[in-house]
Parts: C-alpha cells; structure tokens; sequence
C-alpha cells in the first residue's frame, strides 16, 4: 500500500522523536527500519544485497548507493549523529534568532539519512540545505526522496561534485557542515581530505560535524576484548601507546608522529582505536558502530623493551595510516 505524503511525514516524524528521545534498542530498532521502508520506497533503493559499484577518486572511494543506504541501519551511528545535529541545529538557531540555518551535506548518499529526519522537526524556514554528493544515482535518488516526501522546499541545491574540491556558492552563507565519509581509523574513505578542503572555507562561528575524531594506537589482548562482550559492563584491560590524530574544526593535516609502545607480557595486538564526537556528548566509541571497530595493525612478538613506531598519513586514493617501526 503506497503512503500519501502526510502519512509518510508522520511516520518519519514518529521514527524521529524515537531516535533523538528514546534508549530502548529495540524501539530504535524499529524507528530505522519504518525510516528505512519510507526511504526505500521512495528512492527504490533498498539497503539490501550490494551490487552496485564503489566510486574510487583520487582522495579516496566514495561508497555505492546501495552500501550509503545501510548507513542508515547502523542504530548507534545513525542515532547519535541524529541527536548530535539536532543539538548543533538548535544551538545555531538560538545564536541566530529569526535566521535560517543553511548547511552543506557533503556525502548525503541516497538517503540523505543524517537530515532527512530533521525535517520533521524543523520548518525549511529554520533550516535547508545544500546536497552534494559525487555518486549521481545516490543524489537522483536524494532527489526522489524529497520530492516524493514534499520536502523539496528544504533544499537550496543539488550538487553532484567531489567534496574534496568543492567550493561554497558565494551568495549563500554556510553555518554547518555534515560530512561522514569515513571508515576506522581513517581509512580508503575521504573524510580527511574532505575536512581539508571544507573546513577553511567555513566562517568562525559555523559548525562542523562530526565536531571531533581521533585515532589511538593501544594494545590489546584478545582475552580482554572477549570479555568485554561476554561480561556485562566488563572494562578490559588495554595499554594505550598514544594519539596518532585528531581532527576537529581547528583543522590541521595529520603530521608523522613518533611512539613509544610499551613493552607487555600479555598484551601483544597494536591497533588502532577510533572515537567519534559527533556534538557535544554524543560520541561513537569502541564498538559502537563500524567507524569505531578497532583497526589491527600488527602483533608484536619478542618484544623485549619499548619499541618505537611512526605513523604517517598517507593522502592518496586509498588513504590511510601507514606505519614504520
């Protein structure tokens, strides 16, 4: 049975105040899958089976419709970055009484999962947007979706570019910046490059989301981590060698960094360990979400004291962390 617009604005409205207002998994749970049956149904793009193709650019590959579309099911990702922009969306609304928020969407896939909900909880008068995405059927099906739903008065533009070269459209202010583009620790995605090119065009006091990231590198041992999943509210034990990176709205390109990794009996795995802020007090953590899988990098072995270990950031079409020790 095909939904009229106020009814699948209603139930997008209902999936929403779940997202920004509710704990139970189980009721997050079913809030994305009723925001996943609308999007679908509009876009024809459903997050099922991948068969289409990755992008790959000279920064970096920009993911398939399809695989932006399961975004959308990760419950902790997506609800996080939901009350996260919620937030950042009010507090740009409260600095600046009677004005629109105009914000850029860098990488809105099909979907445009990150705002799309917001819509219900924000008049067009409060806040548009600009949707950028390289992948044209991700940004045809964007498209789809907001006028099948009869949003289309929220959005300024639809731009099909590469966000690493892109640059604000001189008539219309941009207070935030979504972008999230990443996968752990960095990696094969383009969010730091993108970061790079977005985050010196912006005004002082205009958001970027997420408003940190870093990258660890600890030690750890399997035993622990099995723990974690298997004891309730159990800490594991880890032995943290350093921050490898952080990127946050006082952007700076990663730089090669030195570390000491102590030298451990029991804890042999270096990995790399991501956090997400996205704003404010919502943050991705270990296990959170893909974003915050811990990335193994090596096993050291006859480790007899500290070792030193460089990692560098490497800008290339598979970006990434490499590291000499």
């Amino acid at each position: 049975m095909e939904l009229t617009t106020q009814q699948g604005n209603e139930r997008m409205f209902a999936a929403t105040n779940v997202l920004l207002f509710e704990d139970d998994y189980l009721q997050i749970k079913n809030a994305i899958e009723q925001l996943h049956l609308l999007f679908a149904g509009a876009t024809g793009i459903n997050a099922g089976n991948i068969t289409d193709e990755d992008i790959y650019l000279p920064n970096g590959k920009a993911v398939s419709s399809i695989k932006a579309a399961h975004c959308l099911k990760e419950l902790e990702r997506t609800r996080r970055f939901i009350r996260g922009i919620n937030q950042a969306i009010n507090q740009l609304l409260n600095a600046m009484p009677g004005q629109t928020v105009h914000i850029l969407y860098a990488g809105c896939g099909p979907y445009a999962t990150l705002l799309t909900p917001l819509t219900s909880k924000f008049t067009s008068a409060q806040i548009n947007f600009i949707l950028l995405d390289i992948n044209p059927d991700s940004l045809d099906a964007a498209k789809a979706l907001y006028e099948e739903l009869g949003l289309s008065e929220y959005v300024i533009d639809y731009v099909c570019t590469d966000a690493t070269t892109y640059e604000f459209p001189n008539h219309i202010r941009i207070d935030m910046v979504i972008s999230e583009t990443m996968l752990n620790a960095l990696r094969k995605e383009p969010q730091v490059a993108i970061m790079n090119n977005l985050i010196p065009q912006m005004h002082p006091k205009a958001i970027f989301i997420p408003e940190n990231i870093t990258v660890e590198a600890v030690l750890t041992r399997w035993e622990e981590e099995y723990k974690y999943f298997t004891i309730p509210e159990y800490l594991p034990k880890r032995i943290k060698a350093g921050l490898v990176y952080s990127a946050s709205r006082e952007f700076k390109l990663p730089q090669p960094v030195v570390l000491q990794v102590p030298a451990s009996e029991t804890h042999k795995q270096l990995s790399l360990f991501t956090e997400i802020t996205v704003f404010g007090k919502e943050v991705l953590t270990t296990y959170n979400c893909s974003l915050t899988l811990p990335l193994a990098i090596c096993k050291l072995q006859n480790q007899k004291g500290d070792m030193t270990i460089t990692f560098e950031y490497v800008m290339s079409d598979k970006p990434g962390f490499v590291y000499t020790y």
